[in-house]
């Protein structure tokens, strides 16, 4: 029997001792169960937040390109001048842009005031407008180096049609007709 007391005494203190361990075990373990749920939270609130962030990104960046393509109409320094001498320093940027990115120029029309032209129609007294229509030699690349030219020009330049042809002897070669709008107030 006295066998039997030792080993129930044991049994006894494994007993106490693993409920107090489980007393003071217990507490920490909901601590952790806790700070974990709060990482999940903060973790939804975060994706909530990076999510609003990239839809106010966006949109800025909407913003910022609707702006960017809201350009002004070029005003010469000589006011009164005729639609012809209101055009000079537009005419000179466009055949430079055309001259740097490696395009040849075939032949240039230009027509002043086009009366189908809705600003000739609304605001003729306002604005000057001339259609320019350009036959031009260019390679691929050349071309769009300098139709991305002429979209980055600060004042408005409509494109208002583009024909490609490629040159018979080498397919590399375009032949175009490029018709663009230009507009200078009077």
């Amino acid at each position: 029997m006295h066998k039997y007391k030792e080993a129930i005494l044991y049994i006894i203190f494994i007993i106490i001792g693993f409920a107090y361990s489980i007393m003071t075990i217990r507490p920490a373990i909901i601590k952790v169960i806790d700070i974990e749920k709060g990482i999940r939270e903060k973790s939804v609130q975060v994706a909530d937040l990076e999510r609003k962030r990239e839809t106010l990104k966006a949109a800025e960046m909407e913003k910022n390109t609707f702006s960017d393509q809201v350009k002004n109409i070029y005003k010469s320094e000589a006011s009164g001048a005729d639609a012809e001498s209101s055009f000079t320093v537009v005419f000179d940027d466009v055949i430079n842009m055309a001259k740097y990115n490696g395009i040849k120029i075939y032949s240039i029309e230009y027509v002043y005031n086009p009366p189908e032209d809705e600003f000739i129609k609304s605001a003729a007294d306002k604005i000057n407008v001339c259609s320019l229509n350009m036959q031009i030699i260019a390679d691929y690349s050349d071309l769009e180096s300098f139709l991305k030219e002429l979209y980055k020009y600060p004042y408005l330049i409509n494109i208002n049609k583009i024909e490609l042809t490629p040159y018979p002897k080498n397919k590399k070669i375009l032949m175009s007709i490029l018709q663009l709008k230009l507009y200078s107030f009077k």
